[in-house]
């Protein structure tokens, strides 16, 4: 498991490699835009989960600014990650599983726990409080699944959760589905980081929901 120390370290690495790729280019990889707002100073602001997180670049310098809500190490090295790989490869709208990602079978039982049996253990026996998330965050999917939340994650990053309606003889059954472009913007353990950051947040705003009056669209 990961230490914060650990986190910090690949922080460092990672904006010393988005340093020597270039800003500009990566950037434009990403779908992300990039603003000159004074000489030598230019803004990344980059969507992630809803909200936009800005990434300030100077002549020596590039740090993320502070956020509400806060953007954790983990979270600043995916967008790093994700700025770093991009290739501007489009989506393609055709949908894998993560047993489909480059080693994602090796990955799968962590895959599970992390994301598949927390999305099926909050919404299962509650396939219509997804689709209440939609009003929040996403929108509602036609398939796969009796129920499915499409979310773009980050800019060129979409994520399909989906919900199976049990029946007297099988359980809810519950899957994720990503673009097949996913490993052209992220690496195999940073698409199962996001997956299970995607899943919580969801999770968040549906217990929300059932506690409070629905709040207005955010995405």
């Amino acid at each position: 498991m990961p230490t914060q120390r650990d986190y910090e370290t690949a922080r460092a690495l990672a904006l010393e490699e988005l340093s020597k790729l270039g800003v500009d280019k990566c950037c434009m990889n990403a779908g992300v835009p990039v603003d000159l707002v004074s000489p030598g100073v230019r803004q990344v602001r980059i969507s992630y989960l809803g909200h936009p997180y800005t990434l300030t670049v100077r002549d020596d310098t590039i740090a993320f600014d502070d956020a509400s809500p806060p953007l954790k190490v983990p979270d600043q090295v995916l967008l790093l990650h994700y700025l770093i790989t991009a290739k501007g490869v489009p989506v393609a709208e055709e949908w894998i599983t993560f047993r489909e990602v480059p080693s994602g079978s090796f990955y799968y039982t962590a895959f599970v726990k992390r994301a598949i049996a927390p999305l099926q253990k909050c919404f299962g026996e509650r396939l219509a409080l997804l689709g209440k998330v939609a009003r929040v965050i996403g929108q509602v999917s036609p398939s796969p699944g009796d129920m499915a939340l499409k979310i773009f994650a980050l800019p060129r990053v979409p994520i399909v959760l989906c919900l199976w309606r049990g029946d007297e003889e099988f359980p809810t059954e519950a899957n994720l589905y990503f673009d097949q472009s996913i490993s052209s913007y992220l690496s195999t353990e940073d698409i199962a980081y996001l997956a299970g950051a995607v899943v919580y947040k969801v999770i968040g705003i549906g217990r929300q929901l059932l506690d409070k009056p629905q709040p207005l669209k955010t995405t």
